[in-house]
């Protein structure tokens, strides 16, 4: 299991990312649930989790 934080770079939340590389995983994308923004693209090898764990602040959301 490997785990990291990852921040977004176009609104500045951040979030826990899990990878669970002995579970098989989806295909497909996850987005930033404040701005929309593509995070990662997932191939399905791996299960990955992702946590928001830091609300961007105002100031980034109302640039949107």
């Amino acid at each position: 299991m490997k785990k990291e934080d990852v921040t977004c770079s176009e609104c500045g939340a951040g979030f826990r990312r899990i990878e669970l590389a002995s579970q098989p995983g989806t295909k497909g994308e996850y987005h930033c649930s404040a701005c929309g923004e593509v995070l990662e693209k997932f191939d399905g090898s791996a299960l990955v989790a992702y946590r928001l764990t830091i609300h961007p602040s105002i100031k980034a959301i109302r640039e949107y």
